[in-house]
């Protein structure tokens, strides 16, 4: 019997080492996560720049092709919570590995594509698969690193891996539209998806003990919600539908809006706890954070089809151009992995100036038509966009009660992701019958939102840090 119990325990403690093992996150593991951040921060803005060339291939009108943007942005966006849920019940890196192999998928068939009903479809299913990536990504680093120092260095490479996607995707996506296809363009992703689920292999981590609810209706209310917001902006500007038709779909707007409302007020188990909805000043900043993706993402959107469009350039140069706004935009992430936290208030207004500054002075020297004149700017805005990025997360999530975290990250991305949402379909249907005046300006005014609502946030007698 001790000779039984004895070969028990030490298979036992062989089991034990082997899981810790498998728990223990190595440096392709986090390679394999950072590639995930980058594809679904770059896949978001690459098509920025192809999208002329797409649209022109496939035949189809400018207001299908904001459809290729917000196909992939809205289901981003509305997926994020339920995301969460799933990494809680099922384990991050099991979601993981099922959403970057439904990711490598619809990659492939966005590739395929032969006609604009066909890419619009892949990026639907491309986003919905991106927004259960995103957030596992960092799940996956915060319960594989044990040592904190150790982790925090991974999570601040994360963020800068994250930023160099958005930064360098108006390069990247002009050199593969310009020499060798847009198709290329999604096709890459194959095989880098493949490598990170090569190297995530031997990574395991188990389902939370305590999982949150995540109220369905909120979930189909939100989605149709930024539909019908994004239809009306985008149809409605381009004159395709009908007044009876925008009618229908803003009012669809508002009653999913009061409908969603409504349904977080009076449920038993919100999708937003009362730590969240009742702390106005983690709401503050989460605000910003869509006021940020709105001018951020915003800014490169409309440089790229102003470029291509008002100029005449084809997307190589187009990537050329804007490396202005996205060297100083990869600054801006380097700069923010040494900001403190007792200077990160300051500088976050501070930037948000910075921002509106930048994308104001572009929008009036647009109009002397000096292109020059009209680029130099958005150094401005790239460099404050990188440092906002981060710095805007960080803020947020001290501001967020432990025991939710995990809610307050997805609440936030949410924000985010929806803030991109309306800058496709507002500015991505704009002319530049005046330069770059409007766009530019309503870029500046969503960094001027950053700086108020911050302001507001932050002033002593409502801010509540997190215990």
């Amino acid at each position: 019997m001790t000779d039984v119990n004895a070969s028990e325990i030490s298979q036992n403690e062989a089991s034990h080492e082997t899981t810790a093992r498998a728990r223990q996150l190595g440096i392709a593991g986090v390679i394999a996560v950072s590639i995930g951040n980058f594809l679904v921060a770059f896949d978001a803005s690459a098509v920025n720049v192809a999208l002329p060339t797409i649209t022109r291939e496939l035949h189809t009108s400018a207001g299908a092709g904001q459809w290729f943007l917000d196909g992939y942005t809205i289901p981003l966006c509305v997926f994020l919570m339920v995301s969460g849920a799933a990494g809680d019940r099922f384990g991050a890196a099991r979601v993981y590995r099922v959403a970057l192999a439904a990711f490598t998928v619809a990659s492939a068939l966005c590739a395929a594509a032969t006609s604009g009903e066909w890419l619009i479809a892949a990026r639907v299913l491309q986003g919905v698969s991106a927004s259960f990536a995103l957030p596992m990504t960092l799940a996956i680093l915060g319960k594989g690193i044990a040592d904190p120092a150790r982790r925090a260095r991974m999570i601040g490479a994360w963020g800068v891996v994250g930023g160099v996607g958005i930064a360098s995707s108006p390069l990247l996506s002009g050199l593969v539209t310009g020499f060798v296809g847009w198709r290329w363009m999604f096709a890459v992703n194959v095989p880098i998806c493949i490598a990170a689920l090569w190297m995530l292999r031997r990574f395991s981590d188990s389902p939370e003990a305590h999982q949150r609810r995540v109220n369905p209706a909120s979930q189909l209310l939100l989605c149709v919600l930024l539909t019908s917001l994004a239809a009306a902006l985008i149809e409605g500007r381009r004159g395709t539908w009908p007044l009876g038709w925008l009618v229908v779909a803003a009012t669809i707007a508002v009653a999913a809006a009061a409908g969603l409302l409504w349904i977080e007020l009076v449920s038993k188990n919100p999708t937003v706890p009362q730590e969240l909805s009742r702390n106005r000043p983690y709401l503050l900043v989460a605000l910003a954070g869509g006021c940020y993706q709105f001018a951020s993402y915003g800014s490169l959107l409309v440089l790229a089809l102003y470029l291509q469009q008002k100029h005449g350039l084809d997307a190589v140069h187009t990537g050329y151009v804007l490396l202005v706004c996205c060297v100083s935009w990869c600054l801006g992430n380097v700069t923010a992995l040494v900001i403190t936290p007792d200077r990160r208030d300051r500088i976050i207004v501070a930037l948000a100036a910075v921002g509106a500054i930048g994308a104001i002075g572009s929008a009036l020297l647009s109009l002397s038509g000096n292109l020059v004149l009209a680029i130099a700017p958005t150094a401005l805005i790239g460099y404050a966009a990188g440092i906002l990025a981060s710095s805007l997360s960080a803020a947020a999530m001290h501001l967020a009660p432990a025991p939710v975290a995990g809610t307050a990250a997805g609440l936030l991305n949410t924000s985010r992701q929806s803030g991109m949402v309306i800058a496709v379909a507002v500015l991505g249907g704009m002319t530049f019958a005046t330069e770059l005046l409007v766009p530019m300006l309503a870029v500046g005014a969503a960094f001027i939102g950053v700086l108020a609502a911050m302001v507001t946030a932050l002033r002593p007698s409502r801010v509540r840090p997190a215990a």
